[in-house]
């Protein structure tokens, strides 16, 4: 008896085994293989059919049909055709002919399969791109003739709070502009950090100003960020800001006590905000002024009382990280280490 594998194997390239209209193809091949002799000796037309009519009686196995299904094996190289220009054509198969068909089916559904995932991948990219915020305001427009934009939306996972943020806070941030960023663990941000952090250097070369404030508590809770990004990275994207903040580009991060009443935003200015709402899974909201004002510059100006207090990334000393007892060999204390030695003397650390 075949097995299940074997079974499962034969109908992704498309052959069934049974007794329906679909197995045909497989019938066939079977009646061929067990009238072979060892060694094969070609057979002729006829030797076939006359085996298919002893197995298989009845008006409808004709010859014409029977023909049909052989050319069918013979396309696919299951069935090899001896001496293929004579009047009265001869088939052999045997294993070798079988692995022969099973290959060239196979390698033929592969490149199948492989066109079809092309066109997926693509439908899957522009998906996943689709900004369902800016897609609802056109498809409003055209239908109505009216313009009108959101005032809040729900976000769900870190790509799609990468899009928001993206499209509502730092794509349309200009010179003068301020982008808030208040951070009090890293984790649900460290997974693709590293392709993501660009966008904040590109603001700040338009003249963004750019602030993060981190809760230095986020440095204790290491975890994720080693398992997530390489030492090396993390050490050049922090010696970036170090190097940004000197050659006056309008970033800083600035590490505070954190407060207990404060949470994780992003704001640009005060007309619209994304803040979280759980880090596992991810969960967050976004809103602008017309949704809820009192929460938005309730948030900023706590934002602000923090800033002013905390100390920067650039003059973050040990006795500071020893006083808020930050262990260290702490990753990103480590990281800093290394990222003030490169900053200072412009030598990779060892």
């Amino acid at each position: 008896m075949m097995d299940d594998k074997t079974k499962a194997a034969l109908r992704s390239l498309g052959l069934v085994m049974g007794s329906n209209v679909d197995s045909r193809t497989l019938n066939l091949l079977g009646a061929v293989l067990r009238i072979q002799e060892d060694p094969p000796i070609p057979l002729s037309f006829n030797r076939i059919y006359e085996s298919m009519m002893e197995e298989n009686p009845g008006p409808s196995l004709t010859k014409a049909w029977v023909r049909r299904v052989l050319k069918t094996l013979v396309d696919a190289s299951l069935i090899r055709v001896e001496s293929e220009h004579a009047y009265r054509k001869k088939y052999l198969a045997d294993v070798n002919t079988v692995m022969a068909g099973l290959e060239k089916i196979k390698s033929e559904a592969l490149q199948k399969l492989n066109r079809q995932r092309s066109v997926l991948s693509q439908q899957l990219d522009f998906m996943t791109s689709m900004d369902c915020g800016s897609l609802a305001e056109n498809l409003v427009e055209d239908l109505t003739g009216g313009k009108q934009e959101l005032s809040s939306r729900f976000i769900k996972g870190m790509d799609e709070y990468y899009r928001v943020t993206n499209s509502t806070i730092y794509e349309p941030a200009k010179e003068g502009d301020i982008i808030r960023c208040s951070t009090m663990v890293f984790a649900p941000f460290v997974q693709g950090a590293m392709e993501r952090v660009d966008r904040i250097f590109v603001v700040a070369a338009r003249g963004v100003e750019v602030r993060y404030s981190v809760t230095i508590k986020a440095l204790t809770d290491d975890s994720s960020i080693r398992s997530e990004i390489p030492p090396d990275r993390l050490v050049m994207t922090i010696a970036s800001f170090i190097r940004s903040r000197k050659e006056g580009l309008p970033i800083d991060i600035r590490f505070n006590d954190g407060p207990k009443n404060t949470y994780q935003f992003m704001s640009l200015n005060n007309d619209s905000m994304a803040f979280m709402i759980s880090e596992n899974p991810l969960t967050a909201a976004w809103i602008t002024r017309v949704f809820n004002p009192d929460l938005i510059d309730n948030a900023i100006a706590g934002f602000d009382l923090q800033w002013e207090k905390a100390v920067s990334l650039s003059k973050l000393s040990p006795e500071y990280l020893k006083k808020a007892k930050i262990p260290p060999n702490a990753c990103v204390v480590e990281a800093l280490a290394d990222a003030y030695r490169i900053t200072s003397d412009g030598k990779e650390p060892h």
